[in-house]
């Protein structure tokens, strides 16, 4: 019951969270902050990926 929301939240949020490396690529990863941000987006967004990699429209 909760399986097809959850895989339809993933989908979109794989989709949607690369424009949030945008910002942080563009002004540099100078700093061990913006680093560790950038790895936790990029983190969140595979496991976005493979949730939502079984969603059908």
């Amino acid at each position: 019951m909760l399986a097809k929301p959850i895989r339809v939240t993933g989908f979109w949020t794989a989709i949607v969270l690369p424009f949030l490396h945008v910002p942080l690529l563009a002004t540099g990863l100078s700093g061990s902050a913006e680093t560790l941000t950038f790895l936790g987006l990029l983190a969140l967004n595979l496991l976005a990926l493979y949730v939502g990699h079984s969603h059908r429209a």
